[in-house]
Parts: structure tokens; sequence; C-alpha cells
């Protein structure tokens, strides 16, 4: 059995990418995963929220990620000054884009948060998990439209 069919078994599968100045210097890690309550949660560091590029988002869910939230500092304690306002303006986009297409825009999310453990990302992810359930999994999975 493939690992992507594995992991459909587990549930959902959330893509969380988060500023690397919004997590604690001891739990920093360039990417990691996790099976969690009904999910799978996929996290990767960024330099900076400002960083999120919208063809990498499309690309992450075409690859058939049910989910991605991208978690950014908060507007007065983003290190480049206005870095997660920006990756705000991009997400706005980016779910703009979804629902001209008929694809659920509740599938790309933002938080703003600072000083995330790993485990604190997770709660994150399984709040966006919660937002998307109903949707079911994705349908780039199988090729179906949403």
């Amino acid at each position: 059995m493939s690992n992507r069919a594995e992991q459909a078994k587990q549930g959902l599968e959330i893509v969380v990418l988060y500023c690397q100045h919004g997590i604690c210097d001891d739990a920093k890690a360039s990417a990691w995963s996790q099976d969690a309550e009904g999910m799978y949660v996929r996290a990767v560091m960024m330099p900076c929220s400002s960083k999120l590029e919208v063809p990498y988002i499309l690309k992450i869910l075409e690859s058939g990620a049910d989910a991605v939230e991208i978690v950014a500092c908060p507007e007065k304690s983003c290190k480049l000054l206005t870095g997660s306002l920006r990756a705000e303006r991009r997400v706005e986009y980016i779910r703009g884009l979804l629902e001209k297409i008929g694809y659920a825009p509740e599938r790309v999310g933002i938080s703003r948060k600072l000083a995330q453990k790993p485990d604190e990302l997770i709660k994150i992810a399984g709040t966006r998990a919660d937002a998307v359930r109903s949707l079911g999994t994705n349908p780039m999975k199988t090729g179906e439209q949403q």
C-alpha cells in the first residue's frame, strides 16, 4: 500500500506552513509530519509568512492535501513589519480564486500566532480540519470536482 493511501485511511491531510519567527526556538524544525486525531499533519517552516506564493499553495492542494493553514505572526509582532499582512492578503486572493473555480475556499486559511510549539500547531491544523471535514477529502485526490 502506498504512503498516500495509508495517510488517506488516517483522515484528512492538513499542511501547515509556519513562520520561523512564530515558533519557540526549542521547537524549531524545518519540516515534520505527524498523525493526529482524524488527520495527518505535514508542517513546513517558512523563513517568513511573506514568502507565501500563490502557485505554491495551489500546488499543495493539487497534490492532494485536504487543506492548507498558514501560521503567521500577529500584525504588530512581525519581524519583517508587513510579512504577515502580505500573507493574509495572499490567502484572501487564493480563497477568491478557489471560489471562482467552484472549489471550497475553506480549504485555505490563516492564523496569526506567536511562540507556537508543535502540539499547538497540531491544534491549529485540527481547527482547519474541522472547517473542511464536511467537504470530505480533496477532490483532486480522485479527480472529481467539488
